[in-house]
């Protein structure tokens, strides 16, 4: 018997599977709108501001450090206390503008980014920033960052906010690290 063609049909079949479990997990996820549609809309607007890290002499505009939009962004949305599977959660993508909109029944939410939505394994191995010139803190403060929401609000009437996460210069919006090296002159 040839296992070659065994192997690869078992690997085809491994494959597709888990291709499928994902997009379960994702159409799982945006359909629980529905669970909490109704008459309150809020608006949320996702800017990020990052300070002037220095180099050349700044402008008057950069002197106070940029803010842009959080564009095509992923979150995730829950009411009350935070679940243990995606599946539980709304997923929402911010728009050009960095802003979403969603109908909802009065209560409590919260919104987290989609890399807080990994394990704290995943969420180390991707927020760690490696070099000779950052120092890392422990994992407890990865846990508390990555169990932190970016937004909360006891929704009672329609809503519009802006959240802004600030982010350092070399560490982006990583609270965990710090830079320890030379900054341009």
């Amino acid at each position: 018997m040839d296992f070659k063609w065994l192997f690869l049909g078992l690997g085809l079949a491994l494959f597709a599977s888990c291709a499928e479990v994902k997009e379960g997990a994702e159409n799982a996820a945006d359909t629980a709108v529905n669970i909490w549609q109704g008459k309150q809309k809020l608006t949320v607007t996702f800017q990020s501001h990052r300070p002037y890290c220095g180099g050349a002499a700044p402008t008057e505009e950069q002197v106070n450090g940029f803010t842009n939009p959080m564009v095509n962004k992923v979150f995730y949305l829950y009411k009350d206390e935070r679940p243990n599977s995606i599946t539980d959660m709304v997923k929402l993508t911010t728009d050009e503008s960095g802003t979403f909109s969603i109908d909802l029944k009065d209560g409590r939410y919260s919104v987290i980014s989609e890399d807080k939505t990994l394990s704290l394994k995943e969420f180390i191995k991707k927020k760690k920033i490696e070099g000779q010139f950052y120092e890392y803190s422990d994992d407890a403060c990865f846990e508390t960052w990555r169990t932190t929401p970016e937004f909360t609000i006891e929704l009672s009437s329609p809503t519009e906010e802006t959240v802004t996460i600030n982010e350092k210069c070399y560490t982006g919006d990583n609270p965990c690290m710090q830079y320890t090296g030379p900054y341009p002159p």
